[in-house]
C-alpha cells in the first residue's frame, strides 16, 4: 500500500514551489494531498511497484475521451492530476517495425489531449523511460542519461550521466531522493531537487531489475539469483540474500506486496513468483505464476497460463475468484479504486470487480494475434520502453496499438 509520507512529499515541490528535503517540508493542502493519493506515477504506479491505487475515483464503464498517435510505442503513462506524460518512441517506422528509435518525452492536457509543450528528445537509443516524484519528472535513457524535467513547462531542470550504464527499468523517487542503478553494478542515488549524488556504491551482481524502495530502504534483486537491501540515506548494504534453489533465467521486476518481496523465475516450462521474508530472506511461498504479481487491500493477484487467480491474505491465500483469458495470457497491470485492471493476450483491456471478479468493462486496445502466435503474458519491455496503463482524477490510460494513447473516462 502506498506510504502516506510518500503521497506528502510527492506533492511538497508542487505545493510550494521550492523543493526541500522530505523531513522539512509541510504536509500539503488536503486537495494536494487527494490529487497525489490518485495518481500514477510510472511503471507499476508506486516506489514499491504494487500496482496499486486504492483511493482511484475512475469508474468503469468507460467512454473514450480522445485519442493520441505518437509514432510506434508508447510508455507506461504517469497520470498526476489533470495531466498525463509518457515516453513515446516518436519513429512511426514501417509496418511490422518499432521504428527509430527516437525516443521522446510527451506532456498532454489529460481532458482533451492537447499538448502542454512540444515533445522533449531523449535518445537515439533503444530505450528511455519515465517516473513522477516531488513535483518534477524523471526520465532515464538506456545509456543511463538522468534528466529531471518540470511538468508545467516541460522546461529541463538538470541532467545526470551516470556512465556506462544500461538502464532498462525508470528511476524511483522516494521522500526527495531519486534511486536508480546503472545495469552495470553500480547503485546511485541522487538528489530530486538537484540531480547532486547522494552515494554511489557497488552490487554483487549486475543485471536489468528495477530499484524498488520502501520505508526499509532500497531493494535490488538480480533475476532471482541474489537480491540486496540498502540504506536509504547511505547506500550500505542492510542484508544479501542468496536464492540457490533458483535456476534458469529470472524474471524481472521485483515487487513489495502482501508484506514480503517477489520476485519470478523460470526453469524450463516452470514458472513461479517466489515471495521472500523481508528481515530473514526465507521463502515464504511459491505461486505458479508467468507474470509479476499485483496486489490489493488483504489481496494477491496471481496470473498463470492465462488464469487470473484472486488470493486471499485473511484465508491462506485462497481463490476468491478467478478470470481465464482465452489465449492462455494475462498480466495484472493495475488495481485501482475497487478494479482489477488485466491485459489479455487477445488483446483486451479487461476490467474486473475486485471484491467478485465479475467483469465490468472491456476495450480492444490491439488486434487479436493469429492464433498460431505464441503470445507471452508478459513482457516487462516491450518497443524499447516499459508497459502499462494509469490513472488520475477519474481517467483511465491505456497505450494501445502501433503508439496511440487513449484516454477514458466515465461513461
Amino acid at each position: 500500500m502506498r506510504d502516506a509520507a510518500v503521497v506528502a512529499a510527492a506533492g511538497a515541490l508542487l505545493v510550494t514551489g521550492v523543493a526541500r528535503p522530505a523531513s522539512s517540508v509541510a504536509p500539503p493542502p488536503s486537495s494536494a494531498a487527494a490529487m497525489y493519493s490518485d495518481a500514477t506515477f510510472g511503471y507499476r504506479a508506486t516506489p514499491g511497484y504494487d500496482s496499486f491505487v486504492p483511493t482511484a475515483t475512475a469508474r468503469p464503464p468507460f467512454k473514450k475521451l480522445w485519442s493520441r498517435d505518437f509514432g510506434s510505442v508508447v510508455s507506461a503513462p504517469v497520470a498526476v492530476g489533470g495531466r498525463v506524460f509518457a515516453v513515446v518512441n516518436a519513429d512511426p517506422g514501417e509496418p511490422g517495425d518499432a521504428g527509430g528509435p527516437r525516443m521522446e518525452l510527451v506532456g498532454l492536457d489529460a481532458a482533451t489531449g492537447k499538448a502542454l509543450w512540444p515533445q522533449r528528445f531523449l535518445t537515439f537509443e533503444p530505450g528511455a523511460t519515465v517516473t513522477f516524484g516531488g513535483g518534477l519528472l524523471y526520465t532515464q535513457t538506456l545509456s543511463g542519461q538522468v534528466r529531471a524535467w518540470d511538468p508545467v513547462s516541460g522546461a529541463l531542470k538538470w541532467t545526470v550521466d551516470l556512465g556506462n550504464g544500461y538502464c532498462q527499468y525508470p528511476p524511483t523517487w522516494y521522500r526527495g531522493v531519486l534511486y536508480t542503478q546503472n545495469g552495470r553494478g553500480r547503485a546511485v542515488a541522487l538528489s530530486g531537487e538537484n540531480g547532486r549524488r547522494l552515494w554511489e556504491v557497488p552490487l554483487v551482481e549486475n543485471g536489468w531489475a528495477p530499484v524498488v524502495v520502501d520505508e526499509m530502504g532500497v531493494w535490488i534483486g538480480f533475476d532471482n539469483l541474489a537480491y540486496q537491501l540498502l540504506d536509504r540515506a547511505t547506500g550500505k548494504e542492510l542484508r544479501r540474500f542468496d536464492v540457490p534453489d533458483m535456476s534458469g533465467g529470472g524474471q524481472n521486476p521485483v515487487a513489495l506486496g502482501a508484506g514480503a518481496l517477489w520476485l519470478r523465475n523460470e526453469f524450463g516450462d516452470d514458472y513461479n513468483a517466489v515471495a521472500y521474508d523481508r528481515r530473514t530472506g526465507d521463502v515464504l511461498r511459491r505461486l505458479p505464476a508467468d507474470a509479476t504479481p499485483a496486489f490489493g487491500a488483504n489481496r494477491v493477484y496471481i496470473a498463470n497460463r492465462g488464469v487470473v487467480r484472486a488470493l486471499d491474505t485473511t484465508a491462506g491465500y485462497a481463490t476468491r475468484w478467478t478470470y481465464t483469458s482465452p489465449r492462455q495470457a494475462a498480466t495484472v497491470r493495475l488495481v485501482a479504486g475497487g478494479y482489477v485492471y488485466v491485459q489479455d493476450g487477445t488483446g483486451e483491456l479487461v476490467v474486473l470487480d475486485e471484491k467478485t471478479g465479475a467483469k465490468a468493462w472491456s476495450y480492444r486496445l490491439s488486434a487479436e494475434p493469429h492464433p498460431m502466435t505464441n503470445v507471452v503474458a508478459e513482457t516487462d519491455w516491450q518497443g524499447w520502453t516499459v508497459p502499462g496503463i494509469a490513472t488520475a482524477q477519474g481517467r483511465l490510460f491505456a497505450p494501445a496499438q502501433n503508439g496511440t494513447l487513449i484516454a477514458f473516462g466515465h461513461a
